[in-house]
């Protein structure tokens, strides 16, 4: 071989190793735009199908992820929605304020704030010690005496976790 033709062939193969690399760069390139891309895709159709009441991960929401490829912006995907799926899939009218409680409601939320106040217990302010006489008393058989001292027990530790 002549120089001139090593010269070439060198030359050639210089420049196919860098198209090789030069393209698998790009490749790389266009596969990283490709996926984060996507992912803002992703992240503007949840922005916009929360806008729009609807969630992502279920029901109509679902079903517009799945088949919506167009503009991610909140008109075109309500355009998509009720072409689609009807007029009326959508509620794009603000919800409507809650009706004020009626009047028994309010009279009945107020007896029960004035009961909780009071506090009052419904036993007997000398239970224990009507507790304690039964105990003491010797008509009490010794069942029935432990029996309402495990009873006590019982009252305390409820009356304790309160």
């Amino acid at each position: 071989m002549s120089e001139k033709q090593v010269n070439e062939v060198a030359v050639e193969e210089v420049e196919e190793t860098l198209d090789t690399d030069n393209i698998k760069q790009l490749r790389q390139e266009y596969k990283k735009l490709k996926a984060e891309n996507k992912q803002f895709k992703t992240q503007a159709m949840d922005s916009a199908l929360t806008s729009m009441g609807l969630s992502s991960d279920k029901g109509l929401g679902k079903a517009v992820t799945k088949l919506y490829d167009g503009d991610v912006t909140v008109e075109a995907i309500q355009d998509f929605v009720n072409t689609e799926f009807g007029e009326d899939v959508i509620n794009t009218d603000t919800p409507e304020p809650a009706a004020p409680p009626t009047e028994n409601v309010i009279e009945a939320q107020s007896r029960v704030e004035q009961l909780n106040k009071l506090g009052v217990d419904n036993e007997p302010a000398d239970a224990l010690q009507q507790a304690v006489n039964y105990i003491n008393d010797p008509d009490t058989s010794v069942k029935n005496s432990i029996g309402a001292k495990l009873a006590m027990m019982d009252k305390i530790k409820e009356q304790d976790k309160q």
